[in-house]
């Protein structure tokens, strides 16, 4: 076999085999040769699969029969319109998981799946395609180049790697064959867009974009500022809570002392009731000022709790519970945001005012750290390290990309549409959206 050595543990038994990373790695090339010399060998019925599938030219059928010609094994297989066949009986079936999930259901015997270009899988169709794979030994092969951190595919195998796992990380430096021409698109690319050049180039998940309402880059500038700039502790201490909805989602308590996120807790058992003890434990334990929650459907039930909490507790100091009405008209709208528009004609609604002061907050600490510039301390952020799974708060921050409504108004992206790019809720960037707002707080830039 002509495979990469970089490939070569992919000869090894293991229930999953994942190979991910940039452009130019020939991941698809050398799977497809393992697969071809595999089938060759021992009768196999090998599944092809990726999340859409429109047509069989959606699929790898076609990598795949122009590596059975490169290795001259024409008169070994027969290729047909929908399938692959060899003459032992190893066959290769080609299906879209979304488009055909009581095919992939039904599927007996499988002996090898490869899910190609699996950075688009969602992790319902991998709740659909895993448990399918049941044959004793049988084993589930990845390729992907990653796309964002919080996708299902990068979360499930790189994030969280499953037990029986092999991971390759395999970039276009690992490519012996890879052509000047490819080459000269790299040095190209990270000339002109270095970022772009790590996402394309060297498998990196995409962490900015120009849409992205708080760009990562200002995220990683915000990182311990208040150890080295201790007055940005300075400031009310104020709690944000992010009530999940029905199903699957979770809440999130986010609490912050002045301009500073101290800590941050996402959970997924409990009721509204269990929900609003929670947040009053963690809200009198820190003595806040306020409790700001998200008002929007089960959320309403929160207020009389804490309210009812306050009074069992017959608690002795000044907590204001505030609701937080994300699809809410917004603050102040007849005042002036930018010249000739006001906060009414900006936004379209009280969400997307609250994101546009967070990001604003962000976009002044990146331009204190790395150019100098000065702001008041409530104009700034920063956020501890010590807080759980900061990377995957790093991507909820920067994963909600800048939306217009029909009348030309900022909104931000919709939970729907960032289920359809894969994306859970942002939960946890949600209750710091919702702990650093407060209506006492003037909207940057307001002229009233």
């Amino acid at each position: 076999m002509a495979v990469l050595n970089v490939f070569k543990p992919f000869t090894k038994s293991c229930r999953y085999k994942v190979a991910y990373g940039g452009r130019g790695s020939g991941k698809s090339y050398n799977i497809a040769e393992l697969l071809v010399e595999f089938a060759r060998r021992v009768p196999l019925r090998i599944l092809c699969a990726r999340e859409l599938q429109n047509s069989i030219s959606d699929s790898v059928i076609t990598i795949l029969s122009d590596t059975i010609d490169r290795l001259g094994y024409q008169n070994e297989f027969l290729v047909l319109k929908n399938s692959i066949v060899h003459a032992n009986g190893s066959r290769f079936l080609f299906y879209g998981i979304k488009n055909n999930p009581t095919k992939i259901k039904s599927l007996e015997g499988v002996d090898i799946c490869w899910v190609e270009e699996a950075e688009n899988v969602s992790e319902d169709s991998w709740q659909i395609l895993i448990p399918t794979i049941r044959k004793q030994g049988s084993e589930i092969w990845v390729s992907f180049n990653p796309k964002n951190y919080l996708d299902a595919t990068y979360q499930y195998f790189v994030v969280n790697q499953p037990k029986d796992a092999l991971l390759l990380q395999v970039n276009w430096d690992k490519n012996k064959h890879i052509s000047q021409t490819l080459l000269d698109e790299k040095d190209a690319l990270k000339e002109r867009d270095y970022d772009m050049y790590l996402h394309v180039w060297e498998g990196k998940p995409l962490a900015d974009s120009a849409k992205a309402i708080i760009k990562y880059q200002w995220i990683e500038a915000c990182i311990d500022l208040h150890k080295k700039l201790p007055q940005l502790l300075d400031g009310i201490k104020q709690l944000g809570v992010d009530v999940a909805d029905e199903g699957a989602d979770k809440n999130a308590i986010a609490y912050r002392k002045g301009s500073v996120l101290l800590e941050l807790e996402e959970f997924g058992e409990g009721d509204t009731g269990e929900t609003s003890v929670k947040a009053w434990a963690k809200a009198t334990d820190y003595t806040c000022e306020t409790i700001v929650y998200d008002s929007i459907g089960v959320g309403a039930g929160v207020k009389a709790k804490l309210n009812e909490l306050k009074t069992e507790q017959m608690y002795a100091g000044t907590m204001n519970i505030i609701g937080f009405n994300a699809s809410g008209a917004v603050e102040s709208p007849n005042c002036e945001f930018v010249t000739g528009k006001t906060n009414a004609a900006m936004f379209s609604n009280l969400k997307a005012q609250a994101w546009w002061r967070l990001r604003e907050r962000f976009q002044n600490t990146f331009l204190f750290v790395t150019q100098g510039k000065e702001f008041d301390i409530d104009e700034m952020i920063s956020i501890d390290s010590s807080i759980e799974d900061l990377e995957v708060l790093m991507s909820e921050l920067s994963t909600p990309l800048l939306d217009y409504d029909n009348n030309g108004r900022i909104k931000v992206e919709s939970k729907k549409d960032l289920r359809k790019r894969g994306i859970k809720s942002p939960n946890k960037a949600d209750s710091i959206v919702i702990a650093f707002y407060t209506s006492k707080q003037p909207v940057i830039g307001l002229i009233c």
